[in-house]
């Protein structure tokens, strides 16, 4: 019997088995070691097997007896008061939770709850997570469709159309939710005249302006915060993937006059969210990325990154795209066997849509690494 025989189906079949990893490296089971352009989706921007975090988690379960987040811990404290200061508003409040999808629905639940009102508007292009809530403002079709009648009042817009938005928002909006840099559909990174234009409509329309930073948050872009980079000046912000270090964790960041004066206890909440484990892994992140500088190294490294696939200039690429650490090659030609053959040159990266492919390496991978990167992407290319 395999694994295989027991999984429901829903993953696309892999036939390589990655049994551990160091920095930015995997190995598959025969020990053979490939550069991760992949990152477990953008999870892994500390590094695979990182000291630090499994070290702050060994810790917090050698002390712990599980108890949910109504019990203040001072592990926890410390960590909203250090995560806090990374945030876009004076005085931030936190919703933690366990993923991206679970940050999203609590950000969609908190604009309804905090406006009374119910529709939502996201962008085309848009990923936002496979739950209910966060399916229904993502954008592709072949996600939504098996699902569909999905959650009512939500609506879509061109992203960085201003226009296009003019047209949607009205004085039933409770939202507008964006990617900073739209992940899943293909790395294109918000204008920052459009972010600006987004803000004026949901005030003119007393809207709130969710901004998710799932993929792109913790340094992938450059700052700690990708919409650091476009003066970004939401009311909402969701946070997962790397804020844990690996370790899951999620957080729902949200200016502290939200609510008003609204009593919101018991309107929302998640068993394991805000758990002891999860913050100290969180804190040690938080503490790893200031002492590595790993802002600075994502901008440095996305730089020479991006500037080494243009020169590639190869007639089968059509565009080289993103920020920082955040990039993608979109092709003339199917990106499937370039993906199939870049695997088995020893370099892991992720297609997203049938001509693009992504790299989401660890914010640790060497500029030696990431030119061993393009040259094998050269050589499949030739």
């Amino acid at each position: 019997m395999t694994e295989s025989d027991f999984t429901a189906g829903f993953y696309s079949d892999d036939a390589l088995a990655i049994i551990g990893g160091e920095g930015a490296f995997v190995f598959d089971a025969a020990g053979k070691k490939y550069i991760d352009c992949v990152g477990g989706h953008g999870v892994a921007n500390l590094g695979h097997a990182n000291k630090k975090i499994a070290s702050a988690v060994q810790a917090a379960w050698e002390n712990f007896a599980f108890t949910t987040a109504r019990h203040p811990h001072p592990i926890r404290a410390k960590f909203f008061e250090v995560l806090a200061a990374k945030m876009p508003f004076k005085k931030s409040k936190f919703f933690l939770c366990n993923s991206g999808a679970e940050s999203v629905e609590a950000a969609l639940k908190m604009a309804r709850l905090a406006t009374g009102r119910s529709k939502i508007l996201a962008a085309k292009r848009s990923f936002h997570g496979r739950t209910f809530g966060a399916l229904s403002a993502t954008w592709r079709p072949e996600f939504r469709q098996p699902f569909e009648p999905l959650v009512p009042d939500f609506d879509f817009f061109a992203f960085n159309k201003i226009e296009t938005l003019k047209e949607k928002i009205d004085a039933k909006t409770a939202a507008v939710i964006l990617e900073v840099v739209q992940g899943e559909g293909g790395i294109y990174p918000i204008d920052s005249e459009f972010l600006a234009g987004v803000r004026r409509l949901c005030d003119e329309n007393g809207a709130l302006l969710i901004l998710d930073e799932v993929q792109s948050g913790i340094c992938r872009t450059g700052k700690f915060l990708a919409l650091e980079n476009f003066g970004g000046q939401p009311d909402i912000v969701c946070m997962a993937k790397s804020l844990g270090g690996g370790y899951p964790l999620g957080a729902t960041a949200f200016r502290a006059d939200l609510f008003g004066g609204q009593n919101v206890r018991g309107r929302h909440n998640s068993t394991f969210g805000g758990s002891v484990p999860a913050c100290a892994a969180g804190l040690a992140a938080l503490e790893f990325c200031a002492a590595e500088n790993l802002c600075e190294q994502a901008a440095e490294k996305g730089a020479f990154f991006k500037t080494e696939l243009e020169r590639l200039a190869s007639p089968k690429i059509a565009e080289v795209r993103g920020i920082g650490l955040m990039l993608a090659v979109e092709f003339k030609i199917p990106a499937g066997e370039i993906v199939a053959k870049m695997e088995e040159a020893g370099v892991l990266v992720l297609p997203t849509g049938p001509k693009v492919i992504r790299f989401l390496p660890p914010l640790v991978i060497s500029k030696e690494e990431i030119s061993e990167v393009v040259a094998v992407l050269a050589k499949v290319l030739a």
